[in-house]
């Protein structure tokens, strides 16, 4: 049941919005603006405009937690919380006992920032209990949720994002910090297709789990998109001709930084599951499953290692 307020900017959004979506954003929209008439017709008019409700809003809330965002980061969406599901699940069944998780966290940390480098993130001699690596993390949707729900279990575990976009990189550290996850997640600005070339060649074998919600919209498809979609950054979208060069290059370059037993998960779109496990079937590191998200649609890829 919508009051008057809602259904006045209901109607006026009904032609530029889907309708179903005029409803929630009917809603948002009134509650974000709190009486100012002048800001909600402003958040009205950019809502008209395509631009998404979330950057309207400047935060958006993704499984138990919330998150700034803005244009230039991606918008974390409901299908992506399967990877922090699958995640806890497996993170939850480890053995915590790692006598020499301190030292490695601190090596990592060093790897990533610099031997000069003195911060909050790893202690010396600390005990880690798990490490978790995020590849494209974007606004930290997946790092922080992961964080903010294993740390009762496994208080020593470390998670490293990595981050291409400078404009994504500040969400991602804001959300950190928003979150208060400072001490479990690191994150760091570099290219996982052609960069971390120290991590990548210091820490093999050494991750529990690898998770990614990588780039998946074919080139030739990213002007196609919805008017929504396509004010969130196309660094964040576009997958290459094929959707799946991002796929490849984890294949390659990141898989073998799994350890023995170490879990995969990607999520992908309703059409690239059957290719993307062919991809990692070739690298015979261990079994794949792909699993359907809500909608009954093949959203993530996993592969445990052998």
């Amino acid at each position: 049941m919508m009051t008057e307020l809602e259904q006045k900017v209901y109607n006026e959004l009904i032609g530029a919005v889907d309708s179903d979506d005029a409803y929630v954003d009917a809603r948002e929209l009134v509650r974000f603006a709190d009486g100012d008439e002048a800001k909600l017709h402003d958040a009205v008019t950019r809502r008209i405009s395509g631009e998404p409700l979330q950057y309207i809003i400047g935060e958006w809330d993704f499984y138990n937690c919330t998150f700034r965002v803005g244009e230039g980061v991606l918008i974390p969406r409901p299908e992506t919380e399967m990877i922090v599901d699958k995640s806890l699940e497996f993170l939850k069944a480890l053995d915590s006992s790692d006598e020499e998780g301190g030292e490695l966290a601190n090596y990592l940390y060093n790897v990533v920032y610099g031997k000069r480098v003195r911060g909050t993130y790893v202690a010396e001699h600390e005990t880690v209990d798990c490490k978790v690596l995020d590849l494209c993390s974007g606004s930290g949707c997946i790092a922080v949720s992961i964080a903010k729900n294993i740390v009762d279990t496994l208080p020593g575990t470390k998670i490293f994002a990595v981050e291409k976009s400078p404009v994504a990189f500040e969400y991602l550290k804001q959300n950190i910090a928003l979150n208060r996850v400072q001490r479990y997640v690191v994150p760091f600005c570099d290219d996982i297709l052609t960069g971390c070339t120290n991590l990548i060649s210091s820490a093999k074998g050494q991750f529990d789990i690898i998770v990614s919600n990588p780039p998946y919209v074919k080139s030739a498809e990213c002007e196609a998109l919805q008017k929504e979609v396509m004010r969130e950054p196309r660094l964040a979208l576009d997958g290459g001709e094929d959707g799946l060069i991002f796929y490849r290059a984890i294949a390659e370059r990141w898989l073998p930084l799994l350890r023995s037993g170490g879990l995969l998960l990607m999520e992908c779109g309703e059409d690239q599951a059957v290719d993307i496990k062919a991809i990692l079937d070739a690298t015979s590191c261990g079994e794949t499953e792909i699993f359907d998200d809500f909608a009954g649609i093949p959203r993530v890829v996993a592969l445990k290692m052998y």
